[in-house]
């Protein structure tokens, strides 16, 4: 599944000129694994893995809100904590 959706969003980048923001939510367990596959299949994609202490959280919404990404990458335990910032953010799919 991991490599599906990777490919879905790479087509989407280069076929159909759709940039994102792309919003992909895993567990926990498995975000190593998304971000090899992210590297590996789509090194053009700017990613933002969203994780970490409040305080580091902070600045990547802040980066996210300037609009320097595609992906972002987190758990549903962060979108929960913070949906008042992933809902501000007009996601492409």
């Amino acid at each position: 599944k991991t490599i599906q959706v990777v490919a879905l969003i790479a087509y989407l980048m280069e076929n159909k000129e759709s940039k994102g923001p792309f919003l992909v939510v895993a567990p926990l367990s498995t975000l190593g694994n998304w971000q090899i596959e992210f590297d590996r299949w789509t090194p053009e994609v700017i990613r933002i893995d969203y994780q970490g202490e409040k305080q580091s959280r902070k600045k990547l919404q802040q980066r996210a809100l300037g609009r320097q990404f595609n992906v972002i990458l987190t758990t549903y335990e962060y979108v929960m904590r913070d949906v008042s910032f992933f809902s501000k953010i007009e996601w492409e799919y």
